[in-house]
């Protein structure tokens, strides 16, 4: 079998009727163990050459960053190409493996008639069997599955994802079919935020729905802890939450190379926000929980394949620089809160006060993760009293 589970496997399939159930996967039969067995066989061959000596850093800063929809190889069977985002960060990158039947796929970016013509220019020119074998989507944001339901559909290949991820996923999707602009409303409300901003960010809001494509309709579930073989190469599972509930990264069994998605970027500090349709009621205390577990997880020594900006080395110090942002951020907030704050106030004593559209949507929601955790540490108390229902914060 290529794919060793922590626990027992799961297939989410969809009725006529829109809705999801779970198939528990039998040891033997069945779509999920025939789809495994066909996409993801183990092969004799090495896949993906170990970097040792020869992969000097330097050589790694050398790799020309490919333009959209071209590839570029990092290294023997690991290639990497990148799809845009309509944003000021304007691209994802993605990773292909080289697996027996084709290349298996990380993340696929955002839904668009520009990023399907990219796929459908990548595939017949990559190198030697030019085909998909299976996708891995690291979690449920758009630029990583917007893409997902279509290229599993026009490829025919299996797909994979973590359970919170895929449940967050359709949870988003129910969302933007039947948008309700009240609760928007009550949810920006207790932040503090004028009638006359709260009509400019539910128009924000609706700047996502074009990047979601139609969702995958089978998906074969994968957790932490589980190894799935692609190409003769084991590549372990982690998963982190904060920046989203059950985002998943890979390392190769040598760890030598690590798919990091976004839990850790060589330049941006993730976003970490407490939105109204968020599952988790403390982001920011599960992140800093997941990034102190990573530190366990990665080899100092990997090379970190991230989903946005530059590959890059020393990941365990990367996170450790993330880590301590956050706890800046923290330190400011408490400073500020001798007096009764909203989380209004709290952005613009964080310098968010002036962004505008989705940006401001993002800051309100880092501000009200932050405040959040620091409430759920005792240090900071909140007052739901106000009659318009503003949340205020102060020391306690």
């Amino acid at each position: 079998m290529v794919v060793t589970f922590a626990s027992t496997p799961l297939l989410f399939c969809s009725r006529n009727n829109g809705s999801t159930y779970v198939c528990p996967c039998a040891p033997r039969g069945g779509l999920f163990l025939r789809k495994l067995a066909s996409t993801l066989n183990v092969s004799r061959r090495r896949g993906v050459n170990g970097l040792g000596e020869s992969m000097k850093k330097q050589k790694i800063h050398d790799i020309n960053t490919p333009d959209f929809g071209d590839w570029v190889a990092i290294i023997d069977g690991l290639l990497w190409t990148r799809i845009t985002i309509p944003a000021k960060l304007d691209h994802i990158n993605i990773y292909l493996i080289r697996d027996v039947d084709g290349w298996f796929v990380i993340d696929t970016g955002p839904d668009s008639t520009r990023n399907r013509g990219l796929w459908k220019a990548l595939v017949p020119n990559l190198p030697d069997k030019a085909r998909l074998s299976g996708i891995l989507v690291t979690h449920s944001h758009p630029d990583h599955i917007g893409l997902a339901g279509w290229l599993q559909e026009y490829y025919d290949v299996p797909l994979y994802i973590s359970e919170k991820e895929y449940v967050q996923a359709k949870r988003e999707q129910k969302h933007r079919s039947c948008r309700d602009y009240d609760e928007l409303n009550k949810f920006y409300g207790r932040m503090d935020v004028s009638t006359e901003e709260l009509d400019t960010l539910k128009k924000s809001w609706a700047y996502m729905d074009p990047l979601y494509g139609p969702l995958p309709e089978n998906v074969n579930i994968v957790r932490s802890g589980d190894t799935m073989d692609i190409g003769g190469e084991s590549w372990n599972l982690w998963s982190g939450s904060g920046h989203s509930i059950e985002h998943l990264c890979l390392q190769k069994s040598s760890r030598e190379v690590l798919i990091s998605g976004d839990q850790v970027l060589s330049k941006i500090t993730p976003y970490v926000g407490l939105s109204y349709m968020s599952q988790e009621v403390d982001p920011l205390g599960g992140w800093l929980s997941s990034l102190t577990d990573m530190q366990k997880w990665i080899n100092p020594n990997a090379l970190i394949l991230p989903a946005h900006d530059d590959l890059f080395f020393d990941g365990i110090k990367r996170v450790r620089e993330v880590i301590d942002h956050h706890h800046k951020v923290l330190d400011k907030l408490l400073s500020s809160l001798v007096q009764w704050r909203t989380v209004h106030d709290l952005s613009c004593v964080l310098g968010w006060g002036e962004k505008r559209g989705f940006a401001r949507c993002l800051a309100l929601e880092e501000t009200l993760a932050h405040a959040t955790y620091l409430v759920n540490t005792g240090k900071v108390i909140c007052d739901e009293s106000d009659p318009g229902g503003v949340l205020h914060y102060r020391l306690a």
